[in-house]
Order: C-alpha cells, then structure tokens, then sequence
C-alpha cells in the first residue's frame, strides 16, 4: 500500500501494529449516517428524536469499523471479524430499527406504497429468517470473503451488507405496529430460528482441519503464539456461543413483557366487566 490512504479497512498484507490509522471512507459513512438521520427527523417532522438508541447505534458503528477493531477484522484475525458481524447484526442493527420512532417509518415507507407492501412482507417470521440467513451464509463462504475482504469496497461491502443484514434481523421483532404481525410464540420461535443457520459457518470454522480462510491464514500474526487456526476456531466458538446469548436473553424478555402485557389485559376487561352496570331485573308485577 506504500503511503497511499487508506479509505476502509482491508487486508494489506503488511505487519500489524497498534499505530493508529485514519480511514476517511469510514469516518466519511459514520457522519453521512449520523447527517441523515438528523435530516430525516428534521425533514419529515418527526415526533419525537430517539436520540438514545441512535447514540448506541453511532458508538457501536464507531466501534466497529473504526480502527483498531475494523483493521484487525479486515485483514489479521478472524476472531475481531467475527466480533464485527456481532455487533453489527445484534447491536447497530436492533438500535438503528429503534432509532426511528413510528411515525418516521410510516413516512419512509407510506400506507399504499410498495414499500410499505414490502416492509410488512419483512415483518413476518419466514420471509425475515431467509433473507438474513442468505446474508449470513454467503458473506461466510471462503470463496466469498477472501476475494472481498482483500479490497476496500469489497469489506466495506460485507460491513454494510451485516449493518442492513441486522436490520432485517430485528424488523419482525421492533418494527412498529402497522408492519407487526407476530404474537409472544411466533417471536421466541422466530428468535430461535435465527440461531439455527449461523450454526453451519460457526462449526465449519470450529472444526476445520485447517484455515477455513485464506487471507486470515497468510494474515501476519498479530500474536505469535496465537495460530491462525487456532484464531479461526475461536471465531466459529465466538460467533455460535456469544451470538446465541443476545438472541436467548431477547427470547426471556418477549415472553415477560407480552406475559405482563396479557396479564395486564385481561386485569382491565376483568376491571371493566365488573364496573358495568348491571342488567335491570324484572320487578315483578302485580296481576
């Protein structure tokens, strides 16, 4: 690469240091989705501005493709990409759905519309497993990562495809009502779906003979002792046992909150039925 800039985080080939690095694409996209959003609610009059779920959406986004996270997962340990695609899909994902509030979809993707059409589509169980598991699987296969990640716009590709892959990931589940269509079981049941696919690139990883990947396995070792297999077996581990842990603890909390939502439901027309009044009764009259 010699001193040409770097634009996003890719394989370089050359050794790892813990210099910090400038990447102007990468801080160019945070600002351009830091800009839009705000334009967004200011266009489109917004009523309110989830400013809270937007920061951690922001600060994980920094996390992630920034250096020293986005360098060591483009191009030297398969363990921080895998981390990446964890926060990606799991944490900006689920914060960018709630960063815009109800009415701010409803004016992205108007009633009537395609849009609107597709999104609702989304919002079921079956069509938001699929198109996030194709995601996941073909930005996992050797033949796909190796040639991407050896390019800027290729592993800005896979970053982006992960951040939009999460996004999908999350619709059914934080989407506001007019695109919702799942109860408590089909939530949990689709929460536990979404842990079955990423299985298979998680146990190729974890039991391959060898280097699953290539550009991890010629990468220059950030750590001497610490082998590339032995860096590709602990990604397969991370992204199965540490990705599994969101998706269950998310499963708990759908069951008590439309547990205590039930409840909470069946109290009031229990509260209601007994505050009517009651029919007139016959007096009974005098023949």
């Amino acid at each position: 690469m010699g001193d040409a800039i770097q634009w996003w985080c890719a394989a370089t080939g050359l050794p790892w240091d813990w210099e910090w690095q400038w990447y102007p694409g990468v801080h160019l996209f945070l600002l351009l989705v830091a800009g839009g959003w705000y334009w967004l609610g200011t266009h489109h009059g917004w009523s309110r501005r989830p400013w809270g779920w937007f920061a951690v959406a922001w600060i994980a986004l920094v996390a992630t493709l920034d250096w020293p996270l986005g360098k060591l997962g483009a191009g030297y340990l398969a363990t921080a990409h895998t981390i990446q695609f964890l926060l990606l899909t799991l944490v900006v994902g689920s914060t960018l759905v709630k960063a815009i509030p109800a009415d701010g979809w409803l004016t992205l993707l108007p009633s009537g519309t395609r849009r609107h059409a597709f999104a609702r589509f989304q919002a079921r169980a079956l069509p938001g497993l699929l198109l996030y598991n194709v995601i996941v699987v073909s930005t996992h296969f050797p033949n796909v990562v190796d040639p991407l990640m050896a390019t800027q716009l290729g592993s800005a590709a896979i970053d982006i495809a992960w951040m939009l892959g999460g996004m999908v990931l999350w619709w059914p589940l934080l989407a506001p009502a007019p695109f919702r269509r799942l109860g408590m079981f089909p939530k949990m049941g689709y929460l536990f779906g979404a842990t079955i696919v990423p299985t298979i690139p998680a146990m190729m990883m974890v039991f391959s003979e060898w280097p699953l990947y290539e550009i991890y396995e010629l990468a220059p070792r950030v750590w001497v002792t610490f082998s590339a297999n032995e860096d590709i077996q602990l990604a397969g581990l991370v992204m199965k046992v540490i990705g599994d842990i969101p998706l269950w603890v998310a499963a708990a909390i759908v069951f008590f909150v439309e547990s205590g939502r039930a409840e909470h439901d069946t109290t009031a027309q229990a509260a209601a039925r007994g505050a009517a009044p009651a029919p007139a009764r016959d007096g009974g009259r005098e023949s």
